[in-house]
């Protein structure tokens, strides 16, 4: 399993051990990181990616539409080759995926549409965990690899014991957190 973390969004974020999830947006005709509306300050997401290793895995949160040629071509350019990306608006996921980026559909309480072509399902849980072993189970059975979004984001530590349960049955692909170090252990 792969240890994301969080909004690792600058190069002193990296930590060559573990996975990052990172936040993309264009602004002025330029891909950068930044999980809020770019004030120009952000790094270019071309100079990230020259620090990360190639087969380390990238979550690449997608903050803006119409960007997926110039998402690819910079992944390319970098030789990024584990990664996937997500939240997508439908028409641009639809784009993405024609252009054969590795995409991941998102489940969450209020998204419940399973998207066959993807690769990944980045699952979310804004109050609780609301997806169950037998859910995880099934989207295996599919071939789709599973990201899980740990409660603590959310404000939720209480529940960190029930997805420890779904990493130690190994249902988990990847899981996104502020706490490394608790799923290192």
């Amino acid at each position: 399993m792969d240890i994301l973390l969080h909004r690792a969004n600058s190069i002193s974020e990296i930590n060559m051990d573990i996975g990052l999830e990172i936040d993309v947006r264009d602004y002025r005709n330029e891909l950068v990181l930044s999980h809020d509306p770019s004030t120009g300050s952000e790094e270019m997401l071309n100079d990230y990616l020259k620090n990360v290793r190639s087969n380390q895995l990238l979550a690449v949160n997608v903050k803006s539409s119409e960007i997926e040629n110039q998402l690819k071509l910079c992944l390319e350019n970098n030789k990024i080759k584990n990664y996937f990306t997500f939240d997508w608006s439908v028409p641009s996921l639809i784009k993405a995926l024609n252009i054969k980026l590795s995409c991941a559909f998102r489940l969450s309480e209020y998204e419940q549409f399973i998207f066959n072509n993807c690769s990944w399902v980045w699952i979310d849980s804004f109050h609780s965990i609301w997806y169950d072993e037998k859910l995880l189970d099934m989207l295996h059975e599919k071939n789709i690899k599973i990201a899980l979004v740990s409660p603590e984001i959310h404000g939720r530590s209480k529940e960190l014991k029930k997805i420890q349960e779904y990493v130690n049955i190994g249902l988990v692909d990847a899981i996104c957190t502020d706490l490394p170090e608790y799923y290192q252990k």
